[in-house]
């Protein structure tokens, strides 16, 4: 949790200092395809409008000159320039500027259907210890796919085996390892891709309902990171993971984090009763993902200055990032879910012993006492799994 919460405030500052520093910066960048003609407009018919702006002095009066034109005290410098561009732009630039707000209005919707829930996530943060790894496959996936409110999955039911699903490969420790770093590697790139597209829309683009601003595309990104972590602490609030790895220094701790699963020793997860603040956060992740959704269909939507060839390029970055992103933790979880049902053949011939510790047992009357123990053998010693409620 403590690195999770450093990196979410380094890219918070990051972002304020963008936003902050980018004031008067909009209007010097384009996307290639229609940009000669907005910067040929801007400094041929619309200079007087662009010239406020780089002087950056608001007043009242101004607000007043351009009031029916859109304008109110934010945007007074950077309406009349936008508005300045569209009048003087073709029919056929402004219809190619509305399909491609269509597309990345449906941009947010198809990168969530393609990317990661926050349960997922949460799974590889809290069950496989690997926050580290967890934060930046959320940052290079800045959808996240929805789920409904109060109906969380049970964590150890998703780790379960389905019939007919293919396992991963026996792979040696060399390898293992080898894929952890490839693995880093591709996430950082995917988190700095998505960090690139996100900030130059915001530099290249105008929002036609907030013109002035450079920051939402990256808003969008950062605050990503928010629901995945709300989903790793409702996780942390109904499992508990003991393993046999000490964790009591510096050291330790980073030796988990770049420790593969298949090569940790076994561990127990033990399922805890359902708690008024576990429902809370798990309501909360929830609702965060569908205002999330909302603020980036908004925010896509209203993009002006892109064409949609332009934009299918932006759109392809950003899935190039989800679908690495998501092969990943896809990897992680079969890996984790591999483990949870893993028994070597040697034993086999115990699994009658498996079967038989995986009986319901009743102490006392009381139905909140019940307690069910499943213990799965394991190359080294076993995970035991208690579900108390």
């Amino acid at each position: 949790m403590p690195t999770t919460k450093r990196i979410l405030g380094l890219l918070c500052i990051a972002l304020l200092v963008s936003s902050v520093s980018a004031t008067n910066e909009k209007f010097q960048l384009w996307y290639p395809e229609f940009g000669f003609i907005f910067d040929t407009i801007l400094h041929t018919n619309c200079t007087a409008e662009y010239a406020a702006y780089l002087a950056g002095k608001k007043s009242a009066q101004y607000v007043h000159i351009y009031q029916f034109t859109g304008a109110v005290w934010t945007n007074q410098l950077a309406e009349p320039v936008v508005n300045c561009i569209l009048k003087s732009t073709s029919t056929y630039v402004q219809a190619s500027m509305a399909s491609a707000g269509v597309l990345l209005g449906l941009t947010p919707t198809i990168l969530a259907a393609v990317g990661s829930s926050a349960e997922e996530t949460a799974m590889l943060f809290i069950l496989s210890k690997r926050p580290l790894l967890a934060v930046f496959l959320a940052g290079g996936s800045p959808a996240v796919s929805p789920m409904r409110s109060f109906e969380d999955q049970d964590p150890i039911g998703l780790l379960e085996k389905r019939p007919g699903r293919r396992s991963p490969p026996r792979l040696s420790n060399k390898v293992q390892l080898a894929i952890m770093v490839l693995e880093y590697i591709i996430a950082l790139a995917a988190v700095a891709n998505v960090v690139t597209v996100a900030y130059d829309l915001g530099m290249q683009v105008s929002s036609s309902f907030a013109p002035e601003t450079t920051y939402l595309p990256l808003l969008w990104a950062v605050l990503n990171l928010a629901i995945h972590t709300s989903g790793a602490v409702a996780l942390y609030l109904r499992v508990q993971v003991n393993s046999q790895l000490p964790c009591n220094t510096p050291f330790d701790y980073l030796r988990i984090h770049f420790n593969p699963v298949p090569m940790q020793r076994p561990h127990s997860i033990e399922v805890l009763p359902e708690t008024y603040w576990f429902i809370a956060v798990s309501w909360l992740t929830s609702t965060l993902t569908v205002c999330h959704g909302l603020y980036a269909t908004l925010a896509f939507s209203s993009m002006l200055f892109i064409s949609v060839k332009d934009s299918l390029r932006v759109i392809s970055r950003f899935m190039a990032s989800v679908i690495c992103c998501r092969v990943i933790l896809m990897y992680e979880l079969a890996a984790l879910r591999d483990s949870f049902n893993f028994k070597p053949e040697s034993e086999v011939e115990m699994q009658g012993h498996a079967v038989e510790l995986s009986n319901i047992s009743h102490k006392g009357s009381d139905a909140a006492t019940r307690t069910r123990t499943k213990e799965i053998l394991l190359e080294g010693g076993h995970i035991k799994c208690t579900t108390r409620g």
